[in-house]
């Protein structure tokens, strides 16, 4: 009986390691999956500000269109100096708005540039997330079922 009591310590052991390894992945793909959902919103978000910054640069190319075709538009002539100084004002405001856009997209660099392929990479990780935590459960079930 004593010889029992000592084979099965180390196998007490090697399940509880096995069992802490487990635990390890497990919190693993919890924050894989945090991540994964932490991105996706952030993709989901970004994508309506791109459209949204998209929408104002066609609303300012078509503003400096009609400016162009205004008589003296290009050449300022007809404007006052406070009316030159409101034009320069909102040309900073808008240069300032696009330097702040171009930095927000330069958050999507190493994404592919189409937002499907994107998310499709996201959906990809989510299911090798689902596959791990699957393998992750028969291991646990399996430690289980060896100690009936």
């Amino acid at each position: 009986m004593a010889t029992s009591d000592l084979n099965s310590k180390p196998l007490i052991r090697e399940e509880d390691q096995q069992l802490q390894r487990i635990e390890t992945l497990h919190q693993q793909l919890k924050a894989e999956q945090a991540r994964a959902q932490e991105l996706l919103a952030k993709l989901k978000s970004e994508d309506l500000q791109a459209s949204k910054t998209l929408l104002s640069l066609k609303e300012f190319h078509k503003q400096a269109k009609r400016l162009e075709k205004k008589p003296g538009g290009r050449k300022g002539m007809d404007l006052s100096i406070p009316e030159m100084k409101a034009e320069e004002r909102e040309i900073r405001e808008l240069e300032a708005r696009v330097s702040g856009l171009e930095g927000k997209v330069r958050g999507f660099e190493g994404l592919p540039p189409d937002r499907e392929l994107a998310l499709t990479e996201v959906e990809k990780m989510r299911k090798e997330l689902v596959v791990l935590a699957r393998r992750r459960d028969e291991m646990f079930e399996g430690l289980v079922e060896g100690d009936k």
